[in-house]
């Protein structure tokens, strides 16, 4: 499937997306900032990653080409993402149903809400688990692959991030409507079956499994 490169658009839109969605600080702001100072503010938050999660992308990157011949460790980092996604997708299906708070008494400067991004873990947690395995494993297949999956994730993040931001400024009710909680399922649903996935990989780089 990451040979493809709709495969691999694929695989990106559906770790972004769950990202985006995922009860969390951020997804509070967006929330709060929408709800208390309109559709504009919301989106602020939204596209904050794009701007706080390129040096963890490049380290995490260049780090992951360093061990690429550690069979063991990487069968760590795999077992390490696979147990990642497993929590998110569990949080995302037991916290569809949860309230989201409101708060926020003035809208948030740039620099606020890049602080409150680059403190939270889930980015530092994702890449260095799963998100640099995958990009690396498609940059070095070919270069396209590679910018697909960048641009796929990315796309779902902050596109489900905007989406939500919209959602809330129109009506404050789709925060608590029966779409909201179906989409926060699926979605994780799709982060239990990479976390498998990514299990399975890291069975393989301990030679507990024969790669198919």
């Amino acid at each position: 499937m990451i040979e493809s490169i709709w495969g691999i658009f694929t695989i990106g839109l559906l770790l972004g997306a769950p990202s985006g969605i995922t009860p969390g600080p951020m997804l509070i702001l967006i929330i709060s900032e929408t709800l208390r100072h309109g559709i504009r503010a919301g989106a602020k938050v939204a596209c904050i990653p794009l701007l706080t999660d390129t040096p963890v992308v490049l380290i995490s990157g260049f780090l992951f080409t360093k061990i690429s011949n550690m069979n063991i460790l990487l069968g760590a980092i795999s077992l390490a993402g696979s147990a990642f996604l497993l929590y998110l997708g569990t949080k995302s299906i037991r916290t569809a149903n949860a309230e989201i708070p409101d708060f926020t008494p003035r809208p948030l400067f740039l620099k606020e809400l890049m602080i409150a991004n680059l403190v939270n873990p889930n980015p530092y947690l994702f890449w260095f688990t799963v998100g640099a395995p995958l990009m690396v494993r498609s940059f070095q297949q070919t270069m396209s692959l590679g910018v697909a999956f960048l641009i796929s994730f990315y796309l779902g993040l902050v596109g489900v991030k905007l989406l939500l931001a919209i959602a809330a400024g129109k009506s404050r009710s789709f925060l608590h409507g029966i779409l909201y909680r179906r989409i926060m399922q699926f979605l994780g649903f799709a982060l239990i079956g990479f976390s498998i996935f990514l299990f399975q990989d890291g069975l393989i780089y301990f030679e507990i499994l024969e790669r198919g």
